[in-house]
C-alpha cells in the first residue's frame, strides 16, 4: 500500500525494473524520523539534535548500509534499514510465541500452542503496522526487548527450581538485551524497572532470609539484579558519553555547547529541554492537551485503554500470590482467563504490567500521544491479554462495557492499512 501511493512524480529512471522497485520502496518508506536515521547513518551526527533518535539503530543501518552496492548513501541506508526491520518483525513474532508458551502452566498443550500462536499473530497485525517494515528502530526494540522478557521469565522459572546458576546467567543476558533496546529507543529504561521491583522485593526478603539461612542467596541475587540494571542504564549512558565526547572533549576548543558544563552533562536532556521551550513542539507535561490536538488523542485512545486493561487484568495476580498460605491455594485465585497461566508467569506478568502501565501515562501525559501505537509494539503484555480473551471466547470488560476481542482485531487491521497510506503520503499520524 505504501509503494503504491502515487506522492511523487513518474518515475523516468532507466535502470533495471528490480533497482526502480528498490529505490521506490526506499523512497515510500523513508518518511518523518525513518530520514533522520537514514540521513544519521550515511554521514553521522552533523547536529546536536540528531542525537535524540536512537544511536543504536543509526548504527546498525550505517555498518549493513557499507555492505551493500551503490552510490547513494541515504539509499543504501533506508534500504538497510528495511531489510533490518522486516527480519526484526519475524524474529519479534517468533520470540513472543516462545514467550507466550514459557509463561504458560503446560507450554506444550494445545491451549498454550494456539495462545502463542494468536499472540505472534497480533504482534504481526500490530498497530504499529507500517512502522514496523519502514527504517525505524520500533521493529529491532521490539525484538530486543521480547528477548529480554523472554530470558528475564527463564530466570524466574530457574528461580524457582533452585538452579540459581542458570538464572543468574539468564537474569544478565536479559538485560544486556534491554540495555542493546535501550540504545535503539530510551523508553527501553522502563524494562530495567524489572530489576528494581525485583531487588525491592528482595530487600523486603532480608530479614526473614537471615532467620531462614538464606541470607548468602539473597545478597547474591541483589548484586545480579544491581548489576543487571546496571546493563540496562548503559544502553542509554552510553551513547551520551560518545556525545560528550564529541562535543565537549576537543582539544583547544574554547566554545563548547553549553550543556558541556552541566554537572550531569548530557545531550539528550538538553535536547529534551530545548524541545520544551519550543512552544511549537508541545513537548512535556500536559503541553500536548490542546483542543488541535483532541483528534490524535482519539486515534490513540483505543491503545491506551487496551494497555489499560490488560494492566488491571496481570495486576491483581500479585495480591493473589501473596495473599494465598500454601501453592495449591494459589491455584484458586486463578480467574477463567489467566488460567492457563503458570505461577511463574503470574509473577512475571505484573511486572510486565508495570512497565507498559508507565509508558502508557508517559505517552498520555507528556509525548506526543499518538506515539503510543507504535512504541507499544514491543511490550508483550497486552498480546498476551487479547490473545487470551480470543481463545477463551471472553469479552474485553471496562466499566460494565463489554467489546469482543475479535472487534479489537478488527480495530489493528484498519488502523494499520490506514496508517500505511497516510505515512506513505507524508501525512499524520506518524
Amino acid at each position: 500500500m505504501a509503494v503504491s501511493r502515487l506522492t511523487e512524480g513518474q518515475d523516468t529512471d532507466q535502470s533495471s525494473f528490480g533497482g526502480r522497485l528498490l529505490r521506490t520502496l526506499a523512497g515510500k518508506l523513508t518518511r518523518w524520523d525513518a530520514i533522520y536515521f537514514t540521513q544519521r547513518a550515511s554521514r553521522g551526527a552533523q547536529f546536536e539534535q540528531e542525537w535524540a533518535f536512537g544511536w543504536g539503530f543509526a548504527m546498525a543501518l550505517r555498518i549493513l548500509g557499507q555492505l551493500q552496492p551503490g552510490d547513494h548513501n541515504e539509499e543504501r541506508a533506508a534500504l538497510a534499514g528495511i531489510l533490518i526491520s522486516a527480519v526484526a518483525h519475524l524474529t519479534s513474532a517468533l520470540v513472543l510465541y516462545q514467550l507466550t508458551q514459557l509463561v504458560a502452566a503446560r507450554p506444550t498443550s494445545p491451549e498454550a500452542l494456539r495462545l502463542a500462536f494468536v499472540s505472534a499473530s497480533l504482534h504481526i497485525i500490530s498497530p504499529a503496522g507500517i512502522f514496523l517494515m519502514a527504517p525505524y528502530a520500533e521493529s529491532c526494540f521490539s525484538c530486543l526487548n521480547f528477548a529480554g522478557f523472554y530470558l528475564y521469565s527463564l530466570g524466574s522459572q530457574y528461580h524457582h527450581t533452585k538452579q540459581y546458576n542458570v538464572r543468574d546467567i539468564s537474569i544478565l543476558i536479559s538485560s544486556l538485551f534491554f540495555g542493546l533496546a535501550t540504545t535503539f529507543r530510551s523508553n527501553g529504561l522502563l524494562s530495567g524497572l524489572l530489576f528494581c521491583l525485583d531487588l525491592s522485593r528482595s530487600c523486603v526478603g532480608l530479614k526473614s532470609s537471615v532467620q531462614s539461612g538464606l541470607l548468602p542467596s539473597n545478597l547474591r541475587r541483589m548484586t545480579i539484579l544491581v548489576v543487571a540494571g546496571g546493563f540496562v542504564s548503559l544502553g542509554f549512558i552510553y551513547p551520551q558519553y560518545l556525545a560528550y565526547h564529541e562535543y565537549c572533549m576537543i582539544p583547544g576548543y574554547e566554545d563548547r555547547p553549553s550543556w558541556c558544563t552541566k554537572r550531569l552533562p548530557s545531550i539528550y536532556t538538553w535536547i529534551l529541554q530545548s524541545a520544551q521551550a519550543d512552544e511549537d513542539r508541545n513537548v512535556g507535561l500536559f503541553r500536548y492537551w490542546t483542543v488541535s490536538n483532541a483528534p490524535l488523542f482519539l486515534l490513540a485512545a483505543p491503545m491506551l485503554l487496551i494497555i489499560f486493561i490488560s494492566s488491571v487484568w496481570a495486576l491483581p495476580s500479585y495480591q493473589n500470590i501473596q495473599a494465598s498460605p500454601n501453592r495449591e491455594k494459589m491455584q484458586t485465585h486463578r480467574t477463567a482467563d489467566r488460567d492457563w497461566m503458570s505461577l511463574v508467569g503470574l509473577d512475571t506478568a505484573r511486572w510486565l504490567a508495570v512497565t507498559q502501565l508507565i509508558l502508557a501515562i508517559l505517552a498520555l501525559t507528556s509525548y506526543h500521544v499518538q506515539i503510543i501505537t507504535r512504541i507499544s509494539s514491543g511490550y508483550p503484555l497486552w498480546y498476551l491479554y487479547i490473545a487470551s480473551q480470543m481463545v477463551k471466547r471472553s469479552p474485553i470488560t471496562l466499566a460494565g462495557f463489554s467489546l469482543s476481542a475479535r472487534h479489537v482485531v478488527i480495530w489493528m487491521v484498519v488502523y494499520a492499512l490506514l496508517q500505511a497510506s497516510l505515512f506513505a503520503a507524508f501525512l499524520p499520524p506518524a
